[in-house]
């Protein structure tokens, strides 16, 4: 059993004011954060999904780019997720690139998870909410790609069938349930760096 990654990194950034995946973040850009997560759990290949504003290029960091980022958050992760089926993942985790910040602990558990129960979408909880990132094995990668570009994962994740069989993990990252999406949020993130 093998899990890809796909890195959301299209979107706008409007409230935040600049591109979320470039900003700089303990050394690093927000991108290049979430992909250490995903090698340090093992998933190959990782794919970041960039749109409106294009990323540098980093050796081993495969990049796709979505030219109809606007029509969605679905548009882009469907690049995504055809970007990595030629390697033929038993699932894939979806990170977006507003939480740069979530454990290497918590990316591995979702991993490690998904080796056991291969079947279903697996999803970090904390407490008794469920977070990000999200970790949807090949069934539902392929009912997801075809989907309308501009419907949402949601429309997946409703289904009877995927949904009574999800497993949630605990963790104690308060990463999986924050979206750093405004310049108040990154200045808590940053702040807590001191």
């Amino acid at each position: 059993m093998s899990v890809a990654a796909v890195i959301l990194a299209a979107g706008a950034s409007t409230r935040m004011g600049r591109p979320k995946a470039l900003i700089e973040w303990r050394g690093r850009p927000f991108f290049m954060h979430c992909v250490r997560r995903a090698d340090a759990a093992g998933c190959v290949p990782v794919v970041v999904v960039w749109g409106s504003s294009a990323l540098p290029e980093v050796d081993g960091v495969q990049q796709a780019h979505n030219p109809e980022w606007e029509q969605g958050p679905l548009s882009s992760l469907q690049v995504g997720l055809r970007a990595v089926l030629p390697s033929d993942p038993s699932g894939v985790l979806v990170m977006t690139v507003d939480r740069p910040h979530v454990a290497e602990s918590t990316v591995r558990a979702l991993v490690e998870a998904h080796q056991v129960t291969p079947g279903v979408v697996v999803q970090p909880r904390l407490d008794a909410v469920s977070g990000h990132p999200v970790l949807h094995p090949r069934s539902v990668v392929d009912a997801l790609l075809q989907l309308a570009p501009t419907d949402s994962v949601r429309t997946i994740l409703r289904r009877a069938d995927v949904r009574d069989a999800r497993r949630r993990i605990p963790v104690e990252d308060r990463a999986v349930l924050d979206n750093l999406d405004t310049p108040a949020s990154l200045a808590k993130l940053t702040g807590s760096d001191r």
